[in-house]
């Protein structure tokens, strides 16, 4: 990864409810599966059209339950992965039969948490959906949670207002019945060295840095960027906010080992810099322009560039484009630039150890490429992701373009098809639908996640950014990485609100032949890429 990334957490995913959770006492009215499906399935499924398993649908496909005899084992305690610890969920589900399950399910958004219970029934043999109340809910409509197994695990979605759940809770999300991937697992070792937690915890004292910077790294979101101080020293400026709870720290370290902690709910200012008296951390700037980068290496060098990215001697991520084996062949692969300056485009061409040649769309020549390779959909074989991040745009988080490919039967790389509105060259991502915004809240819709949320603004970004004009908008992928493991997916970031600060991650997972949206959560990319 390459740029830095700010992370600013401002309101969360799908549910607006205030109050931090409440235990669900209103008792779900029973729904039992009407006496007629039964004998009706067979003709039913030959006279009705197929329709997907999706949020907006969910109220349909629960008119279609029936008896299933041959469903799949729902049964068992399931915990939600691909989010952050802080967004952790469990449902237990039992006593099923032919007509469906019984679920409990405990769901978190840091100090938010909210719970759902009752039964499910069946649609088919792995997918049942759960209708909550029919005329007693707050909003006199009844919410419907759907549940669907695979082999990758469970996935759970929703359409309406479910109660029980506390500002910002949301029930939907990947559950599995196996340790769980967070993304926030690997923290402490992505943005501090093992020598900088010794200075921190000599620093803090050993109680102070356990209750106000372990547990806020741990359990809040943390975001890292290159910084330089008034007096050209460079530093990392590493801030942690936890939503909810109002609480965090902002940390200067500079190169040559001086330590700056703010704790603002406690007021608590720590330095190990005898000569520096203020109460706050030093005054800094980002470090994003091109006099900032090191060992007189520039990126702009690749822009005019042609033949292997290897070989574009000054180019500061040349290193990166070096002994590389994408495919996984043990072969080395290189990467070969094309550049048309009077289109201002670049045509990239993979070349693989092996003879096999891929060649990717034209993209601007502004953007710097990235590739990396990973077998997605379990066939033996690595997929191809390659990516052209603009880094230094005056507002990299609103650009990015990607392509995915999968080698064929024949050998071929072709283009796979995913989920996301396309724009512009390989421009992809989510199709924002805006609202006029009321009280310095501006509510938006995602077209292709089936989703809405909304977002607090200030007067400032409403007068430079909004026009009544301004409805809808494609928000590209600025960046996406390959996560491999027992469930491999792409993991994607987009900025929803231009310059909002804001960043939603988001899976594209290989399921039953094709790549699904999963779930939905404010992240951004760890540190600089």
């Amino acid at each position: 990864m390459r740029t830095n990334i700010p992370t600013i957490i401002l309101l969360a995913l799908t549910c607006l409810v205030t109050g931090c959770g409440a235990q669900n006492d209103n008792a779900a009215v029973s729904a039992s599966v009407p006496e007629t499906i039964e004998t009706d399935n067979a003709q039913s499924n030959e006279e009705t059209t197929e329709i997907g398993f999706t949020e907006d649908n969910l109220p349909e496909l629960y008119e279609r339950r029936k008896f299933v005899g041959s469903a799949v084992n729902f049964t068992g305690d399931w915990t939600r992965t691909s989010v952050h610890s802080s967004l952790s969920a469990d449902i237990s589900v039992k006593d099923q039969n032919e007509e469906g399950f019984d679920f409990t399910g405990e769901f978190y958004y840091y100090s938010h948490m909210g719970d759902a219970a009752g039964r499910a029934y069946f649609i088919s043999d792995n997918q049942a959906i759960y209708r909550q109340f029919d005329n007693d809910d707050i909003d006199g409509e009844p919410a419907y949670i759907g549940f669907s197994l695979d082999d990758n695990g469970l996935h759970v979605i929703a359409n309406g207002f479910v109660e029980g759940m506390g500002m910002n809770v949301s029930v939907t999300g990947d559950y599995i019945q196996d340790e769980p991937y967070y993304t926030n697992g690997n923290v402490l070792a992505e943005n501090f060295s093992e020598y900088d937690l010794e200075q921190l915890k000599e620093l803090l004292r050993e109680e102070t840095y356990k209750e106000l910077f372990l547990n806020n790294t741990t359990i809040g979101d943390v975001s890292s960027e290159a910084a330089k101080l008034l007096d050209g020293t460079i530093a990392r400026h590493i801030e942690c906010i936890v939503p909810t709870m109002g609480d965090g720290y902002d940390l200067l370290i500079t190169e040559d080992g001086r330590y700056y902690f703010y704790h603002a709910n406690t007021d608590l200012f720590a330095t190990n810099d005898s000569d520096y008296t203020d109460w706050k951390i030093p005054e800094y700037t980002v470090a994003t322009d091109e006099a900032e980068y090191d060992d007189d290496r520039s990126p702009f060098l690749l822009w005019e560039f042609e033949g292997y990215v290897d070989e574009c001697n000054g180019y500061y991520w040349q290193d990166d484009f070096k002994n590389c084996d994408y495919d996984g062949d043990g072969k080395t692969d290189r990467l070969k630039r094309q550049w048309n300056g009077e289109e201002q485009i670049a045509v990239y061409t993979v070349e693989f150890g092996n003879g096999d040649l891929l060649t990717v769309p034209k993209g601007w020549e502004t953007g710097f490429p990235h590739v990396q390779g990973g077998d997605l959909d379990r066939d033996g074989q690595k997929e191809i992701l390659f990516t052209l991040s603009y880094d230094t745009s005056t507002d990299p988080l609103s650009f990015g373009d990607l392509w995915l490919f999968d080698k064929d039967a024949s050998g071929r790389y072709s283009e796979v098809e995913l989920p996301l509105a396309s724009g512009e060259n390989g421009a992809k991502g989510f199709t924002i639908e805006y609202e006029e915004p009321e009280d310095l809240m501006i509510r938006y819709s995602i077209k292709e996640a089936g989703l809405s949320r909304s977002e607090e603004v200030n007067d400032d970004y409403i007068n430079y950014w909004w026009t009544e004009e301004k409805t809808s908008s494609l928000r590209s992928v600025y960046w996406a990485e390959i996560r491999e493991g027992k469930y491999p997916a792409i993991r994607c970031y987009v900025e929803p609100l231009p310059r909002g600060g804001a960043s939603l991650g988001f899976d594209l997972s290989y399921r039953d032949g094709k790549y699904e949206i999963g779930y939905v959560e404010l992240d951004a990319p760890d540190g600089p890429f």
